[in-house]
């Protein structure tokens, strides 16, 4: 069955795959991207949802956005610094 993940979520989910798929040899991608999201949803930056007809997805929380955001502000300010 396929994942149902937005699209923040999975932009984040495939680099942590590609910083990760050389450590899990015996596990299959979807494996992987299992252990990601569950790695995700403990840290609090992923949760899952009931989507459209009953099936289970995932999305990014507010909190990994209010991460995002910020991260997006610094690099904002320091592109504007060496200018």
């Amino acid at each position: 069955m396929k994942t149902r993940i937005d699209k923040i979520l999975r932009f984040w989910v495939d680099c942590e795959y590609q910083t990760t798929r050389g450590d899990n040899k015996g596990c299959t991608r979807s494996q992987q991207i299992a252990n990601i999201l569950r790695k995700f949803e403990k840290a609090g930056d992923a949760m899952r949802y009931v989507a459209a007809h009953g099936r289970i997805a995932w999305k990014a929380t507010p909190n990994m956005m209010t991460k995002l955001a910020d991260a997006e502000r610094e690099v904002k300010d320091d592109l504007e610094d060496e200018r």
